[in-house]
């Protein structure tokens, strides 16, 4: 006898989560919050049921209100279930406050990454400053691995391959390339002091630090990064990367326990 299932149709998906699904995509697409018509112009739902869905998703935490602006944005639910689908939520937990700690320090926006295999690197936790500009990141947003600060990091911990480092280089969309040379110099730098910085060369105004959070084995499964604005009068990045590589190894006894 056959698979009932296997032969039964499929059903039509639930309209009203497709449309929380859309809803949601579309508030992380955001860098500030937006409004029911607004909401509902951009995912094509009707401004009732754009209403109601928000209105639900309210309730669960998934999205917040602002009823000055009368503008919603992602929730912290949202957060939270992003960051058990990624892993490493005890790992947040311990990071969480040392983080704070030093973004108030430097006025920087701390990020703590999770390795996505050998090529990319995911957002599972940010801390700000309460300086008034502030670089904004957002959790759940990825980026290669080797690039930046964090991708120099990466590459000092896998060892320092020059045609590892040389085939990175070239991957890189950098914003103004420091050349492979100096690229190299550079990963050797962070494999000798236990950080690695980027100044400008991904982002342009954006001077970052970060260090790699191994396994008992030797292989990268976080990375945390300090980005400031550059051309702060007497920057000196070493505090900076000296308090992040400290917490990375704190973090990297965590995990290896």
């Amino acid at each position: 006898m056959g698979d009932l299932r296997a032969a039964a149709p499929a059903r039509a998906p639930v309209s009203s989560v497709v449309q929380a699904m859309a809803i949601l995509r579309h508030l992380a697409s955001l860098s500030e919050g937006a409004g029911v018509n607004g909401i509902a112009r951009a995912t094509g739902i009707n401004p009732s049921s754009c209403f109601n869905v928000l209105r639900t998703l309210l309730l669960g935490g998934m999205v917040t209100f602002d009823p000055a602006t009368k503008l919603y944005r992602l929730g912290p639910g949202v957060v939270d279930l992003a960051r058990r689908a990624m892993g490493g939520e005890s790992l947040v937990r311990l990071a969480r406050a040392p983080m704070a700690r030093i973004a108030e320090r430097y006025e920087a926006t701390i990020g703590l990454w999770r390795s996505s295999g050998r090529d990319r690197l995911t957002l599972i936790e940010l801390a700000e400053s309460g300086a008034a500009t502030r670089i904004h990141l957002m959790i759940g947003q990825r980026q290669p691995a080797v690039a930046g600060a964090t991708g120099r990091a990466v590459l000092a911990a896998r060892g320092v391959d020059r045609d590892a480092v040389a085939r990175a280089y070239g991957e890189v969309r950098w914003r103004q390339a420091p050349g492979e040379d100096a690229f190299f110099a550079q990963v050797e730098q962070a494999r000798q002091r236990g950080w690695a910085e980027d100044h400008g060369n991904i982002n342009h105004g954006i001077s970052t630090v970060a260090a790699t959070v191994t396994d008992i084995d030797g292989e990268v499964r976080f990375v945390l990064s300090a980005s400031i604005f550059s051309g702060r009068e007497g920057e000196d990045l070493a505090p900076m990367g000296t308090d992040l590589r400290a917490l990375a190894r704190q973090l990297n006894e965590a995990i290896t326990d």
